[in-house]
């Protein structure tokens, strides 16, 4: 048994290099390598894990496919090599097949679930300029270490999406060449928007910032005419350093990983006390009325891969929107095909639309706004009955 996170991550990375090895030589020994790849979840579906979730996808078509279907001997001899090391093969679709741990209990499964939730992070922090959900920042706020495993650009990122949340505009420097400032930040003020440059440092706790580091951005404050400048660091300060910001007064701001911690714990907090508002009877019991008035709104949106989906738009940023899914009526037909519509009358108790509120990213091309999550596309209800069909 093992005891240590990392190790078991390891492991579940071991496993993972052991499927795909069992895999590509088990297809190339028969002659059916072709038409086929092994792809990451995360990467798939762009769509946060779930706790025992596929650890790796076989997306094919063709011989590999026809094997696997009619469950022909070769597919018996797969299936028995991947039993030796945990794992059995699922089909997720018509094409796509899922690797999924045989013993749901076991140690890995949750240290799989950790390697996938990191991924998922890593990705929010690239897509968002301001996490509607506050999943990022909930995760840092509970995981300070992690500030370390991102590289210099992610960390940046993550420090603009914070300062985003809050309302502030932001604007990231080109990453390298920017002069000393990597990120500058407007606040909103009654005589005129109050300009932060911001110089951050992703050091190791063994890497403090010394003098020279903050004088500089110091000095840019000055040449710039900027109202203040911000030093954020995941290390810590020299002896003096802050001696030297003191004497700045309020134009020379330190931040350390213990502010970092704090401000991301700040942004989850109000980004969870923002969805349960959106989600409370008294915002979205309206809201639907004034749809349902309306005919047709933006804010409605249907999903159709399986059986029609119907979700209300909660809040939305530029790449990330937070939907929650509404109840609908079948309005014509059986249980095997039909149509269905949005039912708006949901009852004051909305507990658990909250319990349905899931978080989607956010694409918009041609003027039309699309949103993906739970692995669904969603887009605009354009008012009428949507059908569905088992038989297809």
């Amino acid at each position: 048994m093992m005891d240590n996170p990392m190790a078991l991550e390891a492991a579940v990375h071991q496993l993972i290099a052991q499927i795909t090895s069992i895999t590509t030589e088990w297809a190339t020994r028969h002659e059916i390598w072709y038409d086929a790849c092994l792809v990451d979840p995360i990467s798939h579906y762009d769509d946060e894990p779930f706790i025992g979730g596929p650890l790796l996808l076989l997306c094919a078509e063709g011989a590999i496919n026809t094997v696997l279907e009619w469950d022909h001997k070769e597919a018996q001899e797969l299936r028995q090599e991947l039993e030796e090391v945990g794992v059995y093969l699922e089909f997720e679709d018509s094409c796509t097949s899922g690797f999924y741990f045989i013993d749901y209990e076991c140690e890995l499964v949750q240290a799989a679930y950790r390697v996938a939730r990191w991924k998922w992070i890593c990705r929010l922090v690239e897509a968002d300029t301001a996490d509607v959900s506050g999943d990022l920042y909930a995760h840092f706020a509970a995981n300070a270490q992690d500030f370390h495993r991102l590289g210099h650009r992610e960390f940046e990122t993550l420090i603009s999406s914070i300062f985003s949340a809050r309302g502030w505009k932001t604007e990231l420097g080109p990453g390298s060449g920017d002069k000393g400032v990597d990120l500058r930040i407007w606040q909103r003020d009654p005589i005129g928007d109050l300009l932060t440059l911001v110089q951050v440092k992703r050091y190791a706790p063994n890497n403090p910032i010394g003098l020279e580091a903050v004088a500089a951005l110091s000095a840019h404050v000055d040449r710039h005419q900027a109202s203040r400048g911000l030093f954020i660091t995941s290390s810590r300060y020299l002896p003096g350093v802050r001696d030297f910001a003191q004497k700045a007064g309020s134009r020379l701001v330190l931040a350390d990983s213990a502010n970092l911690t704090q401000w991301c714990e700040e942004s989850a907090q109000e980004m969870l006390m923002a969805r349960n508002r959106a989600a409370a009877a008294q915002e979205l019991v309206p809201l639907l009325r004034a749809i349902q008035n309306r005919g047709v709104d933006p804010r409605l949106v249907v999903g159709e891969r399986r059986y029609p989906c119907f979700c209300v738009v909660l809040r939305e940023s530029r790449t990330s929107a937070l939907l929650a899914r509404i109840p609908s009526i079948r309005t014509a037909g059986d249980v095997q095909a039909g149509q269905v519509m949005p039912v708006w009358d949901i009852g004051a108790d909305t507990s658990e639309h909250r319990e349905a509120v899931f978080r989607a990213t956010r694409s918009e091309q041609g003027g039309r706004v699309s949103y993906w999550g739970q692995r669904t596309l969603f887009s605009t209800w354009n008012g009428l009955p949507v059908g569905f069909s088992h038989w297809d």
